[in-house]
């Protein structure tokens, strides 16, 4: 100011950063209300305070973004996608003993979500077996299953209803299958929404068979929230697996590190 634009004195007292520091203190609400932010936190809570603003200057309502994403996810394309895979589809993939205890965990971790975010203990009723141990008439991978997270749990684990775990048997034999496919692959990745993709994928093979217990006594829709849960796990995992094919890092590569992490430790407890 004072070299360049001639400024014959500068008040000190009316410089101030109120501005700055008001956007630093709402990237760092948004970041859990933690002083020490990292990059990652400023560029995704940025993103965030954009998509706020466009919206609050836009005059957009949240029932008008939300009409507009489902308008988009129930795209004629995407229901003739959806006929196309469900008639394909075989169900004849079988889970493995070791699969089976996976999605009973899952299951049940999914179940918990669920009534986390309704809070509706009549959605309670319908995912979660209160009881204390299964039945004595499990099927012996049932129980196994039943077992293993009994062997795991430490008091915070979830032990899913027959309604849960059967939907969600028939989701990762769904997912498995379409996975293994190749054209079906294709045509599932191809879509403009996967996730709603595969849930009218699974109105459409389920036709019948979880009619009954749908819906709660509130009138939540039980299917939907377990499968959109469900969907998210199941595509986080393949994406992992369609970015080691792409990058060449198989598990091949992944074992290094936990064959050298395995040896420090055993040769510490000799020690």
């Amino acid at each position: 100011m004072l070299d360049r634009l001639a400024f014959n004195y500068v008040l000190l007292g009316h410089l101030q950063s109120d501005a700055i520091e008001s956007r630093f203190g709402w990237l760092r609400q948004l970041s859990g209300a933690n002083y020490f932010i990292s990059m990652r936190q400023v560029l995704e809570g940025d993103r965030k305070i954009r998509a706020l603003s466009l919206v609050k200057y836009s005059h957009l309502s949240l029932e008008d973004v939300d009409s507009a994403i489902q308008a988009e996810d129930s795209s004629p394309s995407d229901t003739t996608t959806a006929d196309s895979i469900a008639e394909a589809l075989q169900c004849q993939k079988s889970p493995s003993v070791s699969d089976i205890s996976t999605i009973f965990y899952v299951s049940g971790a999914v179940a918990r979500s669920v009534i986390r975010s309704t809070k509706c203990q009549h959605c309670r009723q319908e995912l979660i077996d209160d009881s204390s141990s299964g039945s004595s008439t499990m099927e012996p991978d049932l129980a196994a299953a039943s077992t293993f997270l009994d062997s795991i749990d430490r008091g915070g684990l979830s032990r899913p209803s027959d309604y849960t775990f059967v939907l969600s048997m028939h989701c990762w034999q769904m997912f498995e299958e379409m996975k293994t496919n190749e054209t079906l692959k294709a045509q599932f990745l191809g879509a403009v929404s996967q996730r709603s993709l595969f849930l009218e994928i699974m109105d459409r093979v389920s036709d019948g068979q979880f009619a009954v217990d749908n819906y709660c006594l509130k009138g939540h829709c039980l299917k939907s929230l377990v499968v959109y849960r469900l969907f998210n796990c199941f595509a986080k995992n393949f994406v992992k697996e369609l970015s080691a094919e792409v990058s060449g890092a198989g598990q091949n590569c992944q074992r290094p590190p936990k064959k050298r992490k395995i040896a420090k430790l055993t040769s510490e407890t000799q020690c």
